[in-house]
């Protein structure tokens, strides 16, 4: 019994329609057509592969292996789908129609050379009797249209089914690989564009014309955006987003990032209401939010935006005004439960502006925090009890902070784990940073801290106000060693046995600093910046030579200094570098402006660093 299309692809031949069969198997049939119909290629290869292991009859067998083999092939697993195809094949009844699968399949794949071998093997087996005048016929068909293939070039997108096409190829494209797709025919436009998820992920910014007529369009279009970023110069692009979002075109939006530079409310470009209407009508989704204000305090209040959007669970604003001026008024509000990740920018931050809404925010785990004044450390010690990470007035030098992991790990106490702050500029006043790391010096690992120094009355003061201050899960621990304010941290970290990797910045006293180095376990990373004093140069000379003691190689995974990073130092020399050489467990030296260091010093380490390796200490 020959094939007979249905119009579900004209690109491969579909089986013939079970029902014609026999009654006794009508139910199972019309699952099945039901399925192709459909296009539900998993049923139909569950309801076939069952029958088939039920019936002994040949002739529904071979529309039954026929069918999953179609349905296989429609699917993309032409491996398996061939496999059906060569069952059919092995059976003298099944043979004509084994052959046309198989030239089928090939065909649709675009192998045509293959398939036109195919096609003619199955005409010089295939006996010319009258059951086999119709597949002889479709067989010499498929045979012709291979063959017109193979000579004109062919256009695989506009053949293969919808279903490949948008589960196998779309989603594996990136956003510009598709938008350069789209140019190259009317067909592949069509496709690209009429792919739902396609745009699932759009950056639109002023020099992609194809992301910003996608844009224009998405009142008329189902794109199922989940995550949208703005990056244009102009106005126009965020205010019609807005409007999108208030009119519910956006609302399956999971991540938005977008700048919004100066709007004149007064020129109605953008209606008061707008704004908050279009957050209300993604509270529902919206998760991840980057906003960047700009210069304009009447588009929102913080306040008002946190409130509504409460699946917000990592946001970042970025202001160039005070944040007072949009922060809001967070007593109104109910307790924000999805925040966890927070990072602001502002011209000014200060305690009084963020202290309403830690108290409303009491979830948040990573706080970051730009161009602020001391009084933020008195605040967050108070309020922010579950936080995990801070940054404080971070700047380039300090690189990028990790990300907070999604969940929390609970057998860890609860504490702040990491803190950093600034850079360079402005040191902190012992009094303000000290109380929150006090508060958690059980918990924390990473310490980065710019502090002030002190006179020796505050020493003895610090003294007596925390007598038991100790970092003893210390990891990584990074100070500016100013007079008071190194005896300090040094005495806390005396009885550590986690510390790692330590980064002093410029010494008030280097016989201080490598009495306790000596004391501590092996470091694995030791940083050097601005110790500008060559008095310090002999005490450094004698911890580099502690190093050297310990750093025969071992099996035993013991700790060993591997990395030295020396910057802007006068007190580092030739004479160092050379000791350096000597510690053989060092795999990485970094070096950076030491005007005491000669070229001959420098070629001199080279080369003794040469000799190592080649006798593979």
């Amino acid at each position: 019994m020959g094939k007979k299309s249905t119009g579900n692809d004209p690109s491969i031949l579909p089986p013939m329609q079970l029902t014609s069969l026999a009654r006794s198997f009508l139910k199972v049939a019309e699952s099945i057509d039901s399925a192709i119909n459909n296009r539900d290629y998993d049923s139909t290869i569950n309801h076939t592969t069952c029958t088939i292991d039920q019936q002994n009859t040949q002739q529904l067998l071979m529309v039954l292996i026929d069918t999953r083999a179609y349905s296989y092939a429609m699917q993309g697993q032409m491996d398996l789908a061939v496999a059906d195809a060569h069952k059919m094949m092995s059976l003298p009844s099944m043979l004509p129609n084994g052959y046309l699968r198989k030239a089928d399949i090939l065909k649709m794949n675009g192998e045509l050379q293959e398939a036109i071998k195919v096609y003619n093997d199955g005409l010089q087996k295939t006996p010319p009797e009258e059951k086999n005048k119709i597949f002889i016929q479709q067989l010499k068909n498929g045979l012709k249209e291979a063959r017109i293939q193979n000579k004109e070039p062919v256009d695989f997108i506009s053949k293969l089914p919808p279903e490949i096409v948008n589960n196998n190829i779309m989603p594996r494209l990136e956003q510009s690989t598709k938008e350069v797709c789209s140019q190259v025919s009317r067909v592949w436009h069509k496709k690209i564009m009429d792919y739902q998820d396609r745009w699932s992920n759009l950056f639109v910014d002023d020099d992609n014309q194809e992301t910003l007529r996608v844009f224009n369009t998405i009142p008329s279009t189902e794109y199922n955006i989940k995550q949208l970023t703005i990056s244009t110069e102009s106005n126009t692009i965020p205010i019609t987003c807005f409007r999108y979002m208030r009119n519910g075109y956006l609302n399956k939006l999971e991540s938005l990032k977008i700048k919004v530079t100066k709007i004149d409310i007064k020129k109605r470009l953008l209606n008061m209401t707008t704004v908050p209407t279009a957050f209300w009508q993604t509270r529902q989704t919206l998760t991840t939010l980057d906003l960047d204000f700009g210069s304009n305090t009447n588009l929102i209040k913080l306040a008002d935006l946190i409130m509504t959007c409460t699946n917000l669970t990592k946001s970042s604003f970025t202001t160039t005004m005070p944040l007072a001026k949009i922060i809001g008024n967070f007593s109104t509000m109910k307790r924000h439960e999805a925040l966890i990740d927070l990072q602001i920018k502002a011209k000014l931050i200060t305690g009084k502006d963020i202290e309403p809404m830690l108290q409303q925010c009491q979830q948040i785990r990573r706080l970051v925090m730009n161009t602020c004044d001391e009084t933020v450390f008195d605040v967050i010690t108070r309020q922010a009890d579950n936080l995990e990470i801070l940054g404080y007035n971070l700047n380039a030098s300090n690189g990028p902070i990790e990300e907070l992991q999604t969940e929390r790990n609970n057998k860890s106490k609860k504490g702040l784990q990491k803190l950093y702050t600034n850079n360079g500029g402005t040191n902190i006043s012992v009094k303000k940073i000290l109380p929150l790391i006090y508060k958690n010096k059980a918990t924390l690992v990473t310490l980065y801290a710019m502090i002030a120094s002190i006179t020796e009355t505050e020493l003895w003061d610090l003294y007596s106000t925390y007598p038991d201050f100790t970092l003893d899960k210390i990891e990584e621990l990074t100070f500016w060693c100013h007079p008071g304010i190194q005896h300090f941290m040094l005495r806390a970290i005396r009885d550590t046995t986690t510390l790692k990797i330590m980064h002093i910045v410029y010494l008030a006293d280097s016989e201080e600093l490598v009495a306790t180095l000596k004391i501590l376990p092996i470091l694995s990373t030791i940083e050097l910046s601005r110790v500008h004093s060559i008095k310090c140069t002999p005490s450094l000379c004698r911890l580099f030579e502690h190093y050297r003691l310990f750093s025969v190689p071992n099996n035993f995974q013991q700790p060993s200094l591997t990395f030295v990073d020396l910057f802007r130092s006068d007190a580092i020399t030739d004479d160092l570098l050379s000791k350096l050489t000597t510690i053989k467990t060092l795999n990485k030296i970094s070096l950076c402006d030491l005007k005491n260091v000669s070229t001959e010093g420098f070629n001199n380490m080279i080369s003794k660093l040469s000799d190592r390796s080649k006798k593979g200490d």
